[in-house]
């Protein structure tokens, strides 16, 4: 009797360590869902505010500066990047 209510104890630590991590999983799931929905938002404002469809409230426009600043960045980076594959290595014999 004293094994079969130790297995009992045992089988429902399992399950109970199992709902835990059936949990967890489903919160990062829902972490992950949540920041692309806020990036989709954060996006779909911010070409709003490009077209001139949305207005910048002032407590936000720090962070379209950073996000425009971000985004020049970006592509002075990417223009760099493209003029040094655009070079060729000169070559020394």
């Amino acid at each position: 009797m004293k094994l079969l209510k130790w297995l009992e104890s045992l089988r429902d630590r399992v399950v109970h360590r199992s709902q835990i991590g059936k949990r967890k999983l489903d919160r990062t799931a829902a972490r992950r869902q949540l920041d692309h929905a806020s990036r989709e938002l954060g996006e779909r404002y911010r070409s709003l505010v490009k077209l001139g469809r949305a207005d910048v409230p002032g407590e936000l426009a720090r962070f379209m500066d950073a996000v425009r600043s971000l985004e020049e960045r970006l592509t002075a980076l990417d223009e760099e990047i493209a003029a040094l594959e655009d070079e060729r290595p000169s070559r020394t014999t």
